[in-house]
């Protein structure tokens, strides 16, 4: 049992990764993207995701425990 609890920490922990990769790289170009309003529309899903994520505090640990909308600010 135990190995199969570190097989979902490393997929959360890989899924935090990837989406706070996401959520740099569309802040980087948001500005002088022409396609601002479909990039707005990823930050609102990522974050959403993110925060559905927190719901579970054992989740928190794998690098997402702090506000979330703080560190990526909604437009």
């Amino acid at each position: 049992m135990k190995h199969a609890f570190l097989q979902e920490q490393e997929t959360v922990r890989l899924l935090i990764g990837t989406i706070h990769d996401a959520l740099q790289e569309i802040f980087a170009v948001k500005a002088a993207s022409p396609a601002r309003e479909f990039l707005r529309g990823e930050i609102y899903a990522y974050v959403e995701c993110l925060e559905i994520l927190q719901l579970c505090p054992r989740f928190c640990a794998l690098g997402i425990d702090y506000e979330v909308e703080k560190r990526f600010p909604l437009p």
